[in-house]
């Protein structure tokens, strides 16, 4: 055991190192231990704060760096406002009511939104971009690689009938070893992965990301998530609406669902129709349950409300539901500000896929990334209605991408106009971003 944790250490310091070396490259590192969490799967690992080391030794490197980053830096303070704002009324509720487990989401939290901050300082270029999407992707991969090598299931009986639910074997579950996470976190890398065949022109891009895609539909359809589904319905529906070419996408949406339909278990379909009886549903009844005492709760505390994470001094379960969550254990005006929070995400990453095309030289990836991103957006608004998920990493990282694609639009903007000699003097109004 002491061999293992001096290696493990070991590891730890040559990657601090090279994060101060090369921030850029510490800040890929970085986003794969929020989203992915490889740390989880080994108990030895989580005691060292591997996120907290990184954003420490990122932030040596950037210091190295000023010149480069201040002003990226400072764009991204201006661009994350929100996020901030939300992140200050977290703190304020966790200081308010300090537990054991309030002191933990406010650390996991800040970690999170230094990784927004540093996202902006220093994705500032195509390659740091497709680097930062294609890191997210592998966090997908190596989820999905973890659970078919290391799988476990959840029993659970709906009238009569018992179903097996997949999900991380236990005792490395991490964040993604539930069934209803771990099947979100399938339906955004699946988003991602179509998405970025729009961009990938080679044949080996276009299959290596069909085969995560299906890889991640396997896993997603095995952990049997009731409102995951209903997250990627609403986002796939988004993704259909946003093609140009109706008739095209149509053919291979019917395509898809008719092959798939012959690969997905019956135990999925038997699932869903399950939602007809939920009052011999457990776990819907459960669910009512909770949600009375998060209504409960939130009049008694409407400000501050109970604290992060502490809902369970009240109940033994989170809210399984995202808003009901932001509202009893933070307050009212948290709400407000997470509400707003993701409309302004949902508005930035669309503005973003305006501004771009498919068919221009100069923002395709921008175009790809903005149509994954919004329906990952979309996903997770609509399984917010039943999962608890308002504190999790990949909502804060999936809006500051969302605000980062807008930017990198508006820069391309502003440099097309700057080139066109009748544009000039209208040109020169638009506000100058920052470049590293």
């Amino acid at each position: 055991m002491e061999r293992r944790i001096i290696a493990v250490l070991i590891g730890e310091i040559g990657a601090a190192l090279m994060a101060v070396i090369y921030p850029s490259f510490g800040l890929l590192e970085l986003l794969f231990f929020t989203i992915g969490r490889p740390q989880d799967d080994r108990p030895n690992v989580v005691v060292l704060h591997i996120p907290m080391v990184l954003v420490i030794a990122i932030g040596i490197g950037c210091l190295i760096r000023l010149g480069s980053v201040v002003g990226p830096f400072m764009a991204g303070i201006k661009r994350l406002w929100i996020i901030l704002v939300l992140y200050g009324l977290v703190a304020i509720s966790a200081m308010n009511n300090w537990t054991q487990w309030s002191s933990s989401r406010l650390y996991d939290l800040t970690t999170v939104v230094w990784l927004c901050l540093l996202t902006f300082a220093l994705v500032t270029s195509d390659k740091m971009l497709r680097g930062y999407m294609g890191v997210l992707l592998a966090s997908g991969a190596y989820v999905v690689i973890r659970v078919i090598r290391n799988p476990s299931s959840m029993h659970e009986e709906i009238a009569g009938q018992t179903f097996d639910r997949m999900a991380i074997a236990k005792g490395g579950g991490g964040n993604f070893g539930g069934s209803n996470y771990l099947a979100l976190l399938m339906v955004l890398t699946i988003f991602l992965s179509i998405a970025l065949m729009i961009y990938y022109r080679s044949i080996w891009q276009r299959m290596a990301l069909l085969v995560l895609a299906g890889g991640s539909g396997y896993v997603f359809f095995r952990a049997n998530s009731r409102g995951a589904s209903l997250g990627l319905a609403a986002g796939a529906l988004c993704l259909w609406i946003m093609q140009k070419r109706k008739l095209k996408a149509t053919v291979i949406v019917a395509v898809i669902v008719l092959f798939g339909s012959l690969l997905v278990p019956q135990s999925y379909w038997d699932r869903l129709q399950t939602v007809a009886h939920y009052e011999e549903d457990a776990s819907a009844t459960k669910r009512l349950e909770l949600w009375n005492i998060a209504l409960n709760l939130i009049p008694a505390h409407p400000i501050l409300g109970v604290g992060p994470d502490n809902f369970r001094l009240y109940a033994p379960n989170s809210p399984h539901d995202a808003y009901l969550q932001i509202a009893s254990e933070v307050g009212l005006p948290a709400l407000l500000v997470y509400i707003l929070m993701l409309v302004a995400a949902l508005y930035s990453v669309w503005r973003a896929r305006r501004l771009s095309s498919p068919d221009r030289q100069d923002n395709p990836l921008i175009y790809a990334a903005s149509q994954g991103v919004f329906c990952c957006l979309i996903a997770i608004v609509v399984q917010g209605f039943t999962t608890g998920l308002a504190h999790r990493e990949f909502v804060y990282v999936m809006v500051s991408l969302a605000f980062c694609l807008r930017m990198f639009a508006e820069k391309t903007q502003i440099g097309e106009a700057l080139n066109d000699p009748a544009s000039e003097h209208e040109a020169s109004l638009e506000p100058a971003w920052p470049t590293a």
